[in-house]
């Protein structure tokens, strides 16, 4: 029996076998290549915290300051600009945005209605107090130095002009009996218009009733 007859087919065959194992091999290789490639097509860019530590910090500390501070200058001179009495109406307007001027526009209805009402308030207020005065025997003047914001403050501070009032003619009679200074007779000393701005009822209507000229000047009545 001829054994090399047999013996050649299957060393042929391995060999293909292993010629096949090795072009596997290969084929693998190059799969995995193929992997690792798409590996680093995947890379995800840098996160802003990680841009900073990589040291741009300063430069974007300084962009941010400077945002800052031009935005406050500008907020600063529009203020000023809007504050300033020497400015006309129209130039306060033109250094507004739209938005501003409507806002602007608003108020000054507003204000200029408020100032209307308080007018009227006002006028029916002393008309009616000086009806409550010549009805206690008061002085109808003293109406001048009445509150007119609403009809209680008004109320009240007749009350406290009647009852101030009363207190000064005392005190004058006083004095009269005493023989002091003479009703009418003008005080020695002189007041301020700062002094006079501080005085309350009491003490602006015995100036009334001492001076009645210097506190005409004074209260600009």
């Amino acid at each position: 029996m001829n054994i090399q007859f047999f013996a050649e087919p299957g060393n042929d065959a391995g060999a293909d076998v292993g010629n096949g194992g090795g072009s596997g091999g290969e084929g693998g290789s190059g799969g995995t290549g193929g992997d690792d490639s798409g590996g680093n097509g995947g890379t995800e860019p840098p996160t802003f915290d990680e841009l900073l530590k990589g040291g741009h910090q300063a430069e974007f500390d300084r962009r941010v300051q400077k945002a800052i501070d031009t935005a406050l200058t500008n907020a600063q001179q529009k203020w000023n600009a809007l504050t300033d009495d020497k400015l006309s109406e129209a130039e306060k307007l033109a250094k507004m945005t739209q938005g501003e001027r409507d806002k602007y526009n608003q108020r000054k209805k507003e204000k200029e209605l408020a100032d209307k009402e308080a007018a009227i308030t006002k006028r029916e207020l002393m008309a009616e107090a000086k009806i409550t005065l010549a009805e206690k025997k008061l002085p109808v003047g003293l109406a001048e130095v009445l509150s007119y914001t609403d009809a209680d403050s008004c109320n009240k501070s007749i009350d406290a002009v009647e009852k101030a009032f009363q207190e000064a003619v005392e005190a004058a009679v006083q004095d009269r009996l005493k023989g002091g200074t003479p009703p009418g007779r003008a005080p020695e000393s002189t007041v301020t218009k700062e002094e006079y701005s501080k005085m309350g009822y009491a003490e602006r209507l015995k100036l009334k009733t001492e001076n009645p000229e210097l506190f005409k000047q004074l209260s600009g009545k």
